[in-house]
């Protein structure tokens, strides 16, 4: 049996706050290029520029609802949207417990044998492994490709901590 759980509830207001800011910005220069008189094929060209912000933000926001971390008997299935994904296999899960933490900087950290997967700067669960999981670090298609780094922990956000806990204990439980 599978568990779903989901990490967006946290983000969706200040992502749906930015994105109707996103698509005023783009009627506004709309209106700005029409004012100053600005031909049709430049000011399309423009508008189509912009209007890729709000898609992309729109996109993100669906990704992370129809993409939520799962725990099934293969083990934890850690997810941003499309982002980024992590299989954990259910024979290395040694424990797992609620920490809350919200000092997390990047949606993606990984240091000192530890990756952090953060919604809003914070993480709420933490699953220790019985051993080392390679993880490729995020890169962005500009940057050289980083070889992957070796964790033993892994933290992330879940919007209900205590049933995602309950999930991947129980498989921690079934490992002894």
């Amino acid at each position: 049996m599978s568990h779903a759980a989901s990490y967006h509830r946290e983000q969706t207001p200040t992502m749906a706050a930015l994105l109707f800011v996103m698509v005023l910005e783009t009627v506004a220069v709309d209106l700005l290029l029409r004012r100053f008189g600005l031909p049709d094929l430049p000011r399309l060209v423009i508008l189509v520029l912009d209007a890729a912000s709000p898609l992309a933000v729109l996109g993100v926001m669906v990704s992370c609802a129809r993409r939520p971390h799962t725990v099934s008997p293969d083990g934890l299935r850690l997810s941003y949207g499309r982002l980024f994904g992590l299989d954990v296999p259910a024979e290395l899960i040694a424990s797992a417990r609620i920490d809350r933490r919200y000092d997390e900087k990047k949606l993606v950290r990984l240091s000192d044998g530890e990756l952090a997967l953060a919604v809003s700067s914070q993480t709420n669960l933490v699953v220790e492994l019985r051993e080392p999981i390679e993880v490729p670090p995020p890169r962005r298609p500009w940057q050289a490709a980083r070889p992957a780094e070796a964790v033993r922990r892994v933290r992330f956000f879940a919007d209900d901590p205590a049933a995602a806990l309950r999930a991947v204990a129980a498989l921690a439980i079934r490992n002894l």
